[in-house]
């Protein structure tokens, strides 16, 4: 009855962490004699927090009350004061399913000296990123917490650019409870901090391998398919916790996890859950027999670090920078990402650790097992089959 319980909580408290992603916006500005040509990026989701989509659907939107917003929200500024919106120039132009791009002039009295950004104000993860072409060349990340930047010719003054990005990795980590939620449950049956660190290591291996091939090309992901696949990530950690590979009970659990695979490839349309679903298979039945599950655990972390390197590269991918800048910014997020990481099992081991000597290793495994399945399960079927 209690772990009944515990299903129906997880499964409550899973709809605000599957619709739980890094709130993102992006502009470009390309200057030109007398001001410049922006073109800013935003999400239909994010709009419907604005007071004026309360009680609309996206298809209703006034579009004409959004780029007002936009235009009032993002600013170019130079040191006799902000550039002016140009009037009668605002466009939208063609955008991905669930996004809005937009596209105005400003007029300057002077060379552009700083960019603003106020937008969405009331979503405390929001983050924009701001590229400026032309003479000045350089990218800036905007949040809450600094909302402005100032550039000269020579590029960005403040603040610099592998820091902005070094910040963003670890703001992108703790706000990602995907990915935490993997790591967390990788590590919660870990018997030693070596083992700790293998299983993080071989993580990190396998996100920071694709987060830089997606980054810079060599790889073109399929957004939908990289997010189901993380969910899934979850619930297969979650089931092998509690070894279900070895029970009578786990067998009829493990192939209820199959089957939703195999579901999601055929009805979801994401063909790569046939590959997914044959993986499993074969991972929980060479794991059944296997006395080596510790290097089986650290190929499995790093095979789903492949994945959620994809799903990291996606904050980069958006901005389209140049190839020096993207170097520069593909390193300041990857070493952010890894700090973030190192700081949540720092914090996360000594407690596990802590809980185990008081005799709650058995409890521990099977509750964050069960919570993981159950959250896992949820994302899953909410990214797979939503329209």
């Amino acid at each position: 009855m209690n772990r009944f319980l515990v299903a129906l909580l997880c499964l409550v408290f899973a709809a605000p962490a599957a619709a739980h992603q890094k709130s993102v916006s992006y502009s470009k500005w390309t200057p030109f004699a007398e001001g410049a040509l922006v073109q800013a990026k935003v999400s239909w989701f994010d709009l419907t927090s604005l007071p004026e989509a309360r009680g609309v659907r996206a298809g209703g939107f006034d579009s004409l009350t959004f780029i007002a917003y936009l235009q009032e929200h993002l600013r170019l500024g130079t040191d006799q004061g902000p550039c002016e919106v140009v009037d009668a120039t605002s466009t939208v132009l063609p955008a991905e399913r669930g996004w809005m791009r937009v596209e105005w002039r400003v007029s300057c009295d002077g060379e552009p000296t700083s960019i603003r950004s106020d937008l969405f104000a009331g979503l405390a993860n929001h983050v924009h990123f701001a590229t400026m072409l032309g003479d000045i060349g350089t990218d800036v990340v905007l949040s809450s917490a600094t909302p402005s930047a100032t550039f000269a010719s020579s590029g960005v003054a403040q603040p610099t650019g592998v820091l902005s990005y070094a910040r963003l990795g670890v703001e992108h980590i703790l706000s990602g409870w995907d990915h935490l939620a993997f790591l967390l449950l990788l590590i919660v049956v870990a018997s030693r901090l070596r083992e700790v660190v293998l299983l993080v290591t071989g993580f990190t291996v396998g996100h920071s391998i694709t987060l830089a091939a997606a980054s810079l090309g060599a790889i073109v992901p399929n957004p939908r398919a990289v997010e189901s696949i993380i969910a899934a990530s979850i619930l297969v950690v979650a089931v092998e916790n509690v070894g279900a590979e070895r029970s009578r009970g786990g067998r009829w659990v493990l192939i209820g996890m199959l089957a939703l695979f195999v579901l999601a490839a055929s009805v979801g349309r994401v063909p790569a859950f046939w590959g997914l679903a044959l993986f499993a298979a074969c991972y929980f039945g060479f794991l059944g027999v296997s006395d080596r599950a510790g290097r089986l655990r650290w190929a499995l972390a790093c095979l789903f670090g492949f994945v959620h390197g994809l799903g990291f590269s996606g904050v980069l991918l958006e901005q389209d920078l140049p190839r020096a800048q993207l170097v520069e910014a593909l390193f300041g997020f990857n070493v952010g990402v890894e700090l973030g990481q190192l700081a949540i099992v720092a914090l996360a081991w000594p407690a596990i650790r802590w809980l185990r000597r008081r005799g709650r290793s058995a409890s521990l495994v099977e509750w964050t097992s069960f919570a993981g399945a159950a959250v896992g399960t949820f994302a899953l079927v909410t990214r797979v089959f939503a329209p």
